[in-house]
């Protein structure tokens, strides 16, 4: 599938530039994509109907003030994350804190300092005195290693080892998730949806820390990432 979806966006890349219509609309559902597929993962109530209302500037009544920032700290983080690929900023462990502190909304953002267990996971990530060291390891293999070939199956180790770490006290997993999709773009792909449940993403972040198979994610991302690259080819259908 990994070949077809690169033959795939070489279509796509011959269609540009697009039209600013087509543009607008493309960048609306790259937003749409990360941040609701974000927040199902994390547990929201929110449907995606819900989320692209308040996006446009709509206010859902029997849905709290919290849930309206949520929404709105997800949008801060995507607009930062866009920003810094119009700019070719290449993913770096410095803008995991950025996408740690749009999520928190503080400019207070370190390392976990207590040591946890994740009970989604069932795991106990590094104690916090070894998270520095594992961040500077995987950080190093993030740039020496050599998956860049399928950046689709780098993108989803990167999140998972993310996870593994757990640097952050309440957001790894959204970390991990904005890590893996900037990645994902700064290599001309677009956000997604990742169309499973909050437990089956739990399953397979279990499977992966238990027995470091990262095959389940990976067949989720590079079909849900086929998906998205099928709606776009026929979004610009007819382009030059």
């Amino acid at each position: 599938m990994f070949r077809e979806i690169k033959k795939k966006q070489l279509i796509l890349d011959s269609r540009k530039p697009y039209t600013n219509e087509i543009q607008g609309h493309i960048n609306e559902l790259d937003a749409l994509d990360w941040i609701y597929c974000s927040m199902k993962l994390a547990g929201s109530a929110f449907t995606r109907s819900q989320v692209e209302y308040v996006l446009k500037g709509g206010f859902i009544h029997d849905i709290s003030l919290n849930d309206h920032a949520l929404i709105e700290r997800h949008r801060h983080l995507y607009n930062s994350a866009a920003n810094m690929l119009e700019m070719s900023f290449s993913l770096n462990k410095k803008m995991l804190f950025t996408f740690a502190k749009k999520l928190m909304d503080t400019e207070d953002i370190s390392y976990r300092k207590s040591n946890l267990v994740i009970d989604a996971f069932n795991y106990n990530p590094p104690h916090p005195q070894e998270i520095d060291e594992q961040m500077e390891f995987l950080m190093n293999w993030f740039y020496s290693d050599d998956m860049d070939t399928n950046p689709i199956l780098k993108a989803a180790c990167l999140h998972h080892k993310i996870i593994e770490v757990y640097p952050f006290d309440s957001c790894s997993e959204a970390v991990a998730r904005a890590a893996m999709c900037y990645y994902l773009m700064e290599n001309g792909y677009h956000a997604f949806e990742l169309n499973i449940s909050q437990r089956e993403y739990n399953m397979s972040i279990t499977e992966y820390l238990k027995n470091e198979d990262i095959m389940p994610f990976y067949k989720v991302v590079e079909a849900n990432l086929m998906n998205k690259t099928e709606i776009l080819m026929e979004i610009t259908k007819g382009v030059n």
